[in-house]
């Protein structure tokens, strides 16, 4: 991963960029939903393209990231992290797409998401 990725500098961020990454942190998601169907998901997206002057997000922009925040106690299974990280799901560059491994877990409504602004995040969303 570049640089800007380096752990000692983020040492509280679990950061997603491949396929398998995603594999392996939606396992723990999923375990946590058949294990702990009360567990609250804090979820938030970072868009661009998006002129908000001139047009809304529907059928505009495009998602970059996803961050997640799943409780002090929860983990998310990689980089031998531990418990209490936040999830931060990358979608740019040579990351472009990894957001999609997502889409099942995101639409899951037996999943409890609490959202920043999710009229708004949805809407792009659709855009993916």
């Amino acid at each position: 991963p570049p640089e800007v990725y380096n752990k000692e500098e983020y040492p509280n961020v679990t950061i997603v960029r491949t396929k398998e990454q995603a594999r392996i942190v939606l396992e723990a998601l999923k375990k946590s939903k058949l294990t702990e169907p009360e567990r609250i998901h804090a979820c938030d997206t970072e868009v661009m393209d998006i002129d908000l002057k001139n047009v809304g997000p529907v059928g505009n922009g495009y998602v970059t990231c996803l961050s997640v925040y799943s409780g002090p106690d929860f983990d998310y299974g990689l980089n031998d992290q531990g418990p209490g990280t936040m999830l931060w799901v990358d979608n740019l560059d040579d990351a472009c797409g990894i957001l999609e491994e997502f889409k099942e877990w995101l639409e899951d409504e037996t999943v409890m998401k609490i959202w920043h602004n999710y009229g708004f995040d949805r809407h792009v969303l659709w855009n993916e």
